[in-house]
């Protein structure tokens, strides 16, 4: 009498390269949760700097840390129109300067005429920044220095300017770590949808009915075989299907039949059915290799218009999965 095999589920084709990405794309979210967590404020203040004067804050310990560097944040506040040009020093006691930089900074407003239309704009580029890496402990002194200070006709301005003055040390760019969380983030997902058409392709074969049969050569206790059918059914689609799969060997002799309850996907239209799509996934380790012969049916089949199935050798998964074994006449 017929038996019919008993699924068993099993990890052992879980394939773990598409968890990879998912660790690296953890280690940057890591990166960037321990990045903020690492910085710290050491100054915040607000700074008047007279032009041709260079203003300083008082000394700071400039540490060597294992990440991280000490990152000055400068905003400088002037009037619309007006444009001022200040370099931001990091100086050692003696005076000696280790690192500098120059920011042009501009605020600029108007109105505008268009097709009858008019309003205003307003614009402006005052934050200046540098970042300090530091080789050795050691105490370090910020100066601003104005190096000029006009309006936009050209005009010199002889007033001091305001400047919101930031200092943080451990601080880490993290402009690359979300370039690299999302370019592995898309590495992660495009590596788990490939998982489902990993191995060679030995059957893909279409009717326009409500079944389809082909045979092909495949198997082995070490290849599992994915048996995908697909379904296509018109506007008068049901809520499910039942497809009944068949796998015969060589000789002729059934080796499974089961029938699988589907869900059909139903596509609409103002409110109303245009089409319907359901898809049917088995796993199988065939014994031994050999030539195997594979039926699918539809029923109901009033509304099939297509049915495709889809052999795959030595297929993977990402999970733990229910395969079936089947053993031939053959099988020594």
């Amino acid at each position: 009498m017929y038996a019919q095999p008993q699924p068993q589920t099993t990890g052992r084709y879980i394939d773990l390269f598409p968890y990879i990405p998912w660790l690296l794309t953890g280690g940057m979210v890591f990166a960037l949760i321990f990045g903020a967590l690492w910085e710290r404020t050491m100054v915040s203040t607000n700074l008047l700097v007279n032009p041709d004067t260079a203003a300083e804050l008082k000394p700071i310990q400039l540490k060597k840390e294992p990440i991280g560097a000490l990152r000055i944040d400068v905003n400088a506040s002037i009037s619309y129109n007006q444009w001022v040009t200040y370099e931001i020093q990091v100086k050692d006691q003696q005076g000696k300067v280790l690192a500098s930089g120059i920011k042009q900074a501009w605020a600029e407003s108007g109105t505008w005429v268009e097709e009858g239309e008019s309003g205003t704009w307003a614009e402006n580029d005052l934050m200046g920044g540098l970042d300090v890496r530091a080789n050795q402990s050691e105490p370090v002194i910020i100066a601003i220095d104005v190096l000029e200070y006009s309006d936009t006709a050209g005009k010199e301005i002889d007033k001091p300017v305001s400047f919101q003055v930031i200092v943080k040390n451990g601080v880490v760019d993290d402009r690359y770590l979300w370039t690299g969380l999302f370019g592995t983030l898309l590495l992660s997902v495009l590596a788990l949808f490939t998982v489902s058409s990993t191995g060679k392709v030995v059957i893909n074969k279409s009717n326009p009915d409500s079944d389809v049969v082909a045979r092909a050569i495949c198997g082995n206790k070490d290849r599992l075989i994915r048996v995908v059918v697909k379904v296509q059914s018109d506007e008068y689609s049901p809520s499910s299907l039942h497809i009944r799969l068949t796998v015969n060997d060589a000789n002729g002799e059934q080796l499974y039949s089961q029938t699988h309850l589907v869900n059909v996907k139903r596509s609409k239209s103002d409110g109303k059915v245009t089409s319907g799509s359901s898809a049917l996934t088995t796993f199988f380790v065939l014994e031994p290799r050999g030539s195997y012969g594979f039926h699918a049916e539809v029923t109901p089949d009033a509304s099939v218009d297509r049915t495709r199935i889809i052999v795959r050798e030595n297929a993977r998964t990402l999970f733990p999965v229910k395969v079936v074994t089947l053993k031939s006449s053959d099988a020594q």
